[in-house]
Parts: C-alpha cells; sequence; structure tokens
C-alpha cells in the first residue's frame, strides 16, 4: 500500500492526536511531522495542548505547525485530509477520537486511519461520507493476494537492513527512514519498507500493516514487498521493524517480517533506560544481547550497529559494546549508523543463505 496511489503529494492535512502530543503513543504523529511526503501537515488537532505548537513537543520536526482544539478551528488551515494519529494498544478508536472524526467528515475531509477498527466499515461513518463525499481510508488491512513464502527473495539485487528493536515505541521506523533519507542525499538508490501504519502514511515505497496479515502469510507479504521495491532498482532497502522477536506478545510478527526479508544486516533499536515493555507492565524489558543473538541466529543474518534515540542512552550503550552506537536524530549519530551500513556492504556482510 501507498500513499501516493491515495493522494496527490502535498496534500494539506490535519492530525488527530486528541491527549496523545507529549507521549510515546503519539508516534503516528511525529512520524508524519518529521518525515511525511505525500501528506502534508498543517496542524495537529489535540485540545488538551491547543495553543502550543508541534516544535514544542518535536523539535526535530519538518513541519512546525499550530495545534489546535477542534475540527473548526482546523478548518482555518484548510486541510483536505484529516489522520486519525493516534495509536493505541490493540488499535481500538478512542472514543474522544470519534467526535472529531465525525465532524471533519461532515466537513468533507478524507479520512486516513490505521487503527484496526475499519472506518470504512463502520455505518456511521460509511453514512457520513456517503453525504459529505470523504474518502475513508484504512491502512490496516492484508494485501488483496495473501503469498505464502518461496524464497524467491534470496535472489533479489539490492541490500536488505532491517532495522529491528528490543520493544515497541522505541524508534524503530524513525532510524529506518532516517537512513533512508541519508541515504538518497549520498546518491545511493534507497527504498523503505512501512510494516507499521505510520511508515505507510508518512509514503514507504511499499508497505503493508504485518500485523493485520494472517499469520501464514506474514513472511510471504514481507517477501513480496522486498521483491517489488527491488525492483524499483533499489541499491538498499531499509525495512521497518515491528515489536521484538522476544516480545511476548507481538514477536511472532517479527519473526515472520525476519523470515520474509532474510536481511544482509540489521540495526538493533535499543532503550537502555526502559525497565518494562511499553504498555506491557508484567514484562521485564527485553535484553538487548538475547535479542540479538537469537536475531543472527534465526535470521542467519549480523548486528552490525545499535541505535538508541537519545544520547544519553548512547553513551551508555557504548560501555557495553563493540558495536557502532548512534542518535539517528543527530548529524553525528547518523553518520555513524550510515558508515556502518557501509562497512557492513563493502566488508560483503550478507545473509548466510544468499
Amino acid at each position: 500500500m501507498r500513499m501516493i496511489d491515495y493522494f496527490d503529494i502535498g496534500t494539506p492535512a490535519v492530525l488527530i492526536v486528541s491527549g496523545q502530543m507529549g507521549i510515546s503513543h503519539g508516534k503516528t504523529a511525529y512520524g508524519l511531522l518529521r518525515h511525511s511526503r505525500v501528506l502534508k501537515p498543517v496542524c495537529v488537532l489535540d485540545e488538551f495542548q491547543a495553543g502550543k505548537r508541534s516544535v514544542d513537543f518535536v523539535p526535530d520536526a519538518r513541519y512546525d505547525v499550530p495545534i489546535v482544539s477542534s475540527i473548526s478551528q482546523a478548518m482555518e488551515y484548510e486541510p483536505k485530509v484529516a489522520v486519525i494519529a493516534v495509536a493505541s494498544v490493540g488499535g481500538y478508536l478512542p472514543d474522544n477520537v470519534v467526535k472529531h472524526v465525525k465532524e471533519a467528515i461532515r466537513n468533507g475531509l478524507d479520512i486516513v486511519s490505521g487503527l484496526h477498527r475499519k472506518i470504512s466499515e463502520d455505518p456511521e461513518f460509511v453514512e457520513l461520507a456517503r453525504k459529505s463525499g470523504s474518502k475513508l481510508v484504512d491502512v490496516r488491512v492484508p494485501p488483496k493476494e495473501l503469498r505464502i513464502l518461496d524464497g524467491s527473495v534470496l535472489n533479489r539485487k539490492a541490500y536488505v537492513v532491517d532495522v529491528l528493536g528490543t520493544d515497541c515505541v522505541i524508534g524503530k521506523r524513525t532510524t529506518a527512514v532516517q537512513l533512508r533519507n541519508e541515504f538518497e542525499r549520498l546518491g545511493v538508490k534507497a527504498g523503505f519498507i512501512a510494516t507499521g501504519q505510520t511508515g505507510i502514511m508518512i509514503g514507504a515505497d511499499e508497505g503493508v500493516v504485518l500485523d493485520a496479515v494472517p499469520a501464514d502469510f506474514v513472511a510471504g507479504v514481507m517477501e513480496g514487498m522486498i521483491k517489488k521495491v527491488d525492483m524499483m532498482n533499489k541499491d538498499i532497502i531499509f525495512v521497518e521493524g515491528q515489536a521484538a522477536v522476544l516480545h511476548p506478545a507481538y514477536g511472532h510478527v517479527t519473526l515472520g517480517l525476519l523470515y520474509g526479508s532474510m536481511p544482509d544486516a540489521v540495526i538493533l533499536v535499543h532503550d537502555p533506560f526502559r525497565e518494562r515493555l511499553s504498555a506491557f507492565e508484567n514484562f521485564e524489558m527485553i535484553d538487548w544481547k538475547q535479542e540479538r543473538e537469537i536475531l543472527e541466529r534465526l535470521g542467519k543474518t549480523k548486528v552490525i550497529a545499535i541505535s538508541i534515540l537519545n544520547d544519553e542512552g548512547v553513551e551508555i550503550m557504548r560501555k557495553e559494546t563493540d558495536l557502532p552506537v548512534g542518535n539517528p536524530l543527530t548529524e553525528e549519530g547518523l553518520k555513524v549508523l550510515s558508515e556502518a551500513v557501509k562497512s557492513a556492504m563493502r566488508d560483503g556482510i550478507r545473509n548466510e543463505k544468499r
């Protein structure tokens, strides 16, 4: 799925966040504010932070836009699309967001949603959209053609780097997109494959929300995406990871992603300050060394660097490992990570099955 197939580049959008600015689950809004290539954020709707600006929460945002309290205020900035930019465990639609979505549809805005609850199948939303002419776009849907892994991904020409992690909401997509952008800046034909809703929304070369795919087909769908982007004549493909192989709730998705992409190399994203899994307080944080070991053993690949989204964490990790460690949101850290990738390519590090 690609946003460019639904909207023109530069289509103005309001991001409905409603209470999630400033917390980790605001990640969809943060991703769009940093990296959106198709939709152009013109304002953020969060009634709890109205009057502030997006850079108050995302200092490195590409889009510095006002935060408003309602759709009526948002309409002053002439959006054409409303993005449901909230994240929730289980992908449900919070009640406090529903009223904003209804009002957006009444104002004729198209709606983009990455939640499990399908807005295009909700009778009330569908009826409102029929009257207003709004388009309802659900991102979290499996592809029409499901496929079983057949190993043809091993015949690719592009170098594949999976950006995997030790938990959810830890910086996998951010790292992958920062690296894609950096390699493009260097003149390399780089691709980005999204495996979650935000990655698709910001404008990936190809994307499927893998947790919406029936289990038997996850690896095959992942393989299919690699093959599609490889046919775009990319030199390197960065794949957005999901959760962690050792994650008790989502590890099965990560495993399918790993088998389907068969990466030549892996960048592991970690947070040394995190003590419990995000939104799963009954479980201790995953040991990065154990995650690294299982990724390399099951994926027949090699972890080549560690990404951490804060400088304090970088300093801690540099004392724990000889691997390159960098913060992809800083110029220095991004250079460390990109050099690790370039070194792996020069040294001929490849998936053992290739």
